[in-house]
């Protein structure tokens, strides 16, 4: 008779059909259980490791959200950065508007003392 552990399921249920108490049944009872406690083993360990890698993806997904909240208060600082700038910008062009016609309004008058003397 082969060796227990080496059956296929098929023979074991045969086994199993042998009288109630006998060593025969006994053995293929004892096996089909460490089968399933082996199955259930493997099933619970699955079950952790699944249960690891879903943990270890919410982490990434916490990091990736903070990262996206960086980001965003880092391109409101640079808008804000920009607006500044423009500002700046749009009064230097009046200051330098200003310049430009008050040069203009005296080298005018230079033009008219040198055209007109007194």
């Amino acid at each position: 008779m082969a060796e227990v552990k080496e059956m296929g399921i098929e023979e074991l249920a045969a086994h199993l059909n042998f009288p109630e108490g006998t060593d025969v049944r006994q053995k293929a009872q004892i096996e089909i259980k460490r089968r399933e406690l082996k199955g259930q083993a493997e099933a619970t360990k699955a079950q952790r490791e699944a249960i690891e890698v879903q943990r270890k993806a919410a982490e990434a997904e916490a990091k990736a959200a903070e990262a996206s909240i960086i980001t965003a208060k880092a391109t409101e600082r640079a808008a804000k950065a920009t607006e500044r700038n423009a500002n700046y910008l749009l009064w230097s062009v009046g200051v330098a508007a200003i310049s430009a016609i008050a040069s203009a309004v005296s080298a005018y008058y230079s033009y008219w003392s040198a055209v007109h003397p007194r």
